[in-house]
């Protein structure tokens, strides 16, 4: 057994590497003991107030709870990966492969409830982010790539909505576009229909935990649209205005003002998301971070996981299962880490050939079915990704990848679940289960690495290829709000206040923290309560969108 020494340096060595996920709030959360926690606000930060609101009758916000609420709401986050610019060259399973491992360096698990698959990480879709879809794909039909992505953008779409101040993208559902409300009442409505299956479903399926899980899922991406409504719209800056604060620019043209119910004020509005927008909020925060963008600190992750696990015996599958015997029931384990290395030092071995001759994984994989399809949002389409990319080295077919790497991520789940179920009835065994948890995960990423590998460096390849080409053609959009006075679409990059850098995160945060504790504790009752009428509950959390010049004194979240 290591000391506790090295014990420490190999936390140290997980805590740097693991990435730190960005968008929208960097869709992370800042450490307890951060000088700037409670100042600067990620999605996790906010999914942490859950904690705060009222739970189902007889439970309590559970840290896995919570896991499970952020989990849908990080996906959401990273389905941005999947669109226009990253399918030209990747195939949309290899990306998800990607965010599926990076899932896994997030939460710790990757089976079950927190697999990445095609459905529950869709697409790129501007309804789930609030994203202005102005010129969205250079005004090509995307659907030729992903059919789940959305077709051309009509004008009227991007027009003001006079009842409501708004962009007509955002929550009018009268024109048969897709709207942002509209993404948010399929979400919680579905959730509501999972949470009242787990509470009052037919007797002998009720209090499944597969129906909760989900549940909490669809609570994550619902949550995370309309956290995103203080950061990705101006309705921070209109609030001030409102206030009485003078200087504030509403990101809108200088001639802009409209006439809503007798005021004359500025548009509500949100960001175009094009290329530059893309780049500055997934590929990397220079005020953010301290190293390059997620993928490639993954890169470094795998990397420096199967180097330790080669030049060190103790780290190696030797090292680990010496370790996981200790724990009483795991010699099926034992067995099944040695067939995985095995597996893993031969699919090593054939990418220095450049062929492809191991059958382990593969058929280790016949347990894996892919969970089944759902109907989609209004205004969007459901179905499987593209077709492949003609010509795709074989070694990186991403359903041949996905057959592989199957078996290493259920392995390290069912470790530490097998090992968490033997720790509630053993005392004494917390530090063992830690030290075995934290070696289990360096162990699987030096697994994956042969596999995972390959795949980072091709899409990295691709999208490097395509990044200044597409930051010289959208970098000219980005003043346009200062430079036409009639402009109310400003970019993203520019508006939203997702990072640490820009001065209203604090209060946007907070925006989204209010939004959290109004709408979670409504959905929630709804779970226990099935005669509440699931379009009443809808119709009161929609009201979160509203511009602040029209807010009803009546409703708490105004």
């Amino acid at each position: 057994m290591p000391s506790s020494k090295s014990l420490f340096l190999l936390v140290v060595l997980l805590l740097v590497l693991l990435p730190s996920p960005a968008q929208a709030f960097g869709a992370g959360n800042i450490a307890s003991i951060s000088k700037v926690e409670g100042h600067n606000w990620r999605h996790g930060d906010i999914e942490d107030m859950l904690k705060t609101v009222a739970c189902l009758r007889g439970h309590k916000w559970t840290s896995m709870m919570i896991k499970r609420v952020y989990f849908g709401n990080w996906l959401r986050d990273y389905s941005q990966a999947v669109d226009v610019g990253t399918l030209k060259g990747v195939q949309a399973d290899s990306i998800r492969i990607l965010v599926w491992i990076l899932a896994f360096m997030s939460f710790g698990y990757a089976t079950g409830e927190f697999e990445v698959t095609s459905e529950r990480l869709g697409v790129y879709r501007p309804e789930e982010h609030i994203d202005n879809p102005k010129d969205y794909a250079d005004n090509v039909d995307a659907r030729k790539f992903d059919p789940r992505l959305r077709g051309p953008v009509s004008p009227e779409e991007l027009a003001i909505d006079p009842n409501t101040g708004m962009k007509n993208y955002i929550a009018n559902e009268y024109g048969g576009w897709a709207t942002s409300s509209g993404y948010i009442k399929f979400s919680f409505a579905r959730s509501i229909h999972y949470g009242r299956m787990y509470t009052h479903g037919p007797s002998g399926s009720r209090g499944r935990e597969e129906d909760l899980c989900e549940a909490l899922r669809c609570l994550g991406q619902g949550l995370h649209c309309l956290e995103d409504f203080g950061a990705h719209t101006n309705y921070t800056e209109l609030a001030l205005i409102e206030l009485g604060f003078t200087n504030v620019f509403p990101h809108t043209g200088s001639s802009t003002q409209i006439n809503l119910r007798g005021k004359h004020v500025f548009p509500l509005v949100t960001g175009t998301f094009g290329g530059v927008d893309f780049l500055h909020s997934v590929l990397g925060e220079a005020t953010d971070h301290f190293t390059q963008s997620e993928v490639d600190e993954m890169n470094i992750a795998l990397g420096d996981a199967a180097s330790t696990n080669q030049k060190s015996a103790s780290s190696g599958v030797s090292g680990f299962t010496d370790l996981l015997s200790k724990v009483p029931g795991t010699g099926g384990l034992c067995q099944e880490a040695f067939a995985l290395q095995a597996a893993s030092d031969a699919q090593a071995a054939s990418n220095s050939r450049g062929v492809d001759d191991d059958p382990y994984s593969s058929s280790r994989a016949s347990n894996y079915q892919q969970p089944q399809s759902f109907d989609a949002p209004p205004g969007s389409v459901g179905g499987p990704p593209g077709p492949g990319i003609p010509g795709m080295n074989p070694n990186l077919d991403p359903a041949t990848v996905v057959a592989k790497i199957y078996p290493i991520l259920a392995f390290r789940d069912k470790v530490v679940r097998s090992i968490s179920a033997i720790v509630s009835k053993i005392p004494g065994l917390e530090k063992l289960i830690e030290t075995i948890t934290e070696r289990v995960t360096l162990f699987v990423l030096s697994l994956l690495a042969p596999f995972i590998q390959p795949i980072i460096n091709a899409a990295s390849t691709q999208l490097k290829l395509g990044s200044s080409a597409v930051v010289e053609s959208s970098g000219k959009h980005q003043y346009e709000p200062w430079t036409d006075p009639y402009c109310t679409d400003p970019t993203h990059s520019l508006l939203s206040k997702d990072h640490f850098s820009n001065l209203l995160n604090e209060p946007a945060g907070q925006v989204a923290t209010a939004i959290l504790q109004y709408v979670a504790p409504r959905v929630v009752y709804a779970w226990d309560h099935p005669d509440v009428p699931v379009d009443q509950v809808l119709d009161d959390v929609v009201r979160v969108f509203h511009h602040p010049a029209l807010r009803d004194q009546r409703c708490e979240v105004h």
